[in-house]
Order: C-alpha cells, then structure tokens, then sequence
C-alpha cells in the first residue's frame, strides 16, 4: 500500500486467497475490523509504520501467526510484539534497511487495472497514479486502495 493510505477499510482484502505478501505503508494508523480475515495464503506482512497500526476485531482472523513472517523497523520491535493482534505473530523480525514497495518496474511505470480487470491506464506514473479517483485498483499484479 502506498504511503498515502491512512486506514485499510473493514473487510478491504477479506477472503483474498491469493494474497501472499502484503505491504503496508508507513501513514497506515488503523486497520479496519476484518481487513485481512480469511487471507489464508498470506505468508508475510511488512509493515512500515514505526507505531504498529491499532486493529479493529478479528483483522488477522485465519491467517496461520505461527508461520506468517512480520516485519516491521527494527526500533519498532518491541512496540509490534505488544500491540493488540499484533502480538499473535510469533515471526517477528526487524527490518534495519526501510522496507520498499516493489510495485513499479525498473522504469518508474505501471500498468493499472480496475477491480474487474479492466485496463484503466498503461505505463502509467506515480503521479498518474495517485491522481486516480477513489477505489480500489490493481497495479502490476498488486492491490492498492486510492482514499
């Protein structure tokens, strides 16, 4: 997620069986009840947000915290293994290099679909981008949610 996102909705990605990595920008404060539920496939969660984003119930209901690898920046460690749903996760790690999102290619460029699939824009620029109307899109196979 982009770092403009401040809040993940309720039930945003609910029942996403092919999300396996999610990367969650370092504005995120709250994170909607349910947001994550049924995400069974998830395998690790980055979370750039040095204060770990308050949850609403049930955020992480059916992903496996035993075997699901969370990091978050290193400073923010003990922060992260006390914080309410946060503590589940028994794979913690600390990142001391920033963590990245990896949703452009090499040329800054991106192609841009709707939920259903189709095209919106073609090599398109952060800037374009951000400029998108409010609503959920996929960008390079990853998705993202303009607020």
């Amino acid at each position: 997620m982009p770092n403009s996102v401040t809040r993940i909705g309720s039930e945003a990605f609910s029942d996403c069986t092919n999300l396996q990595k999610v990367n969650i920008g370092n504005s995120v404060k709250t994170i909607g009840e349910f947001a994550f539920n049924k995400c069974t496939n998830i395998t690790q969660i980055s979370s750039e947000a040095v204060v770990p984003p308050t949850c609403e119930s049930g955020v992480f209901f059916y992903i496996n915290t035993s075997k699901c690898k969370l990091i978050v920046p290193k400073n923010s460690l003990d922060a992260y293994k006390q914080a309410y749903q946060w503590e589940d996760f028994l794979l913690i790690e600390g990142s001391t290099t920033g963590i990245t999102n990896t949703v452009y290619n090499k040329a800054g460029l991106a192609d841009v679909y709707t939920i259903d699939g189709a095209k919106r824009l073609s090599k398109a620029s952060t800037d374009e981008i951000n400029a998108l109307p409010k609503g959920v899109y996929i960008v390079n196979g990853k998705k993202i949610i303009i607020k």
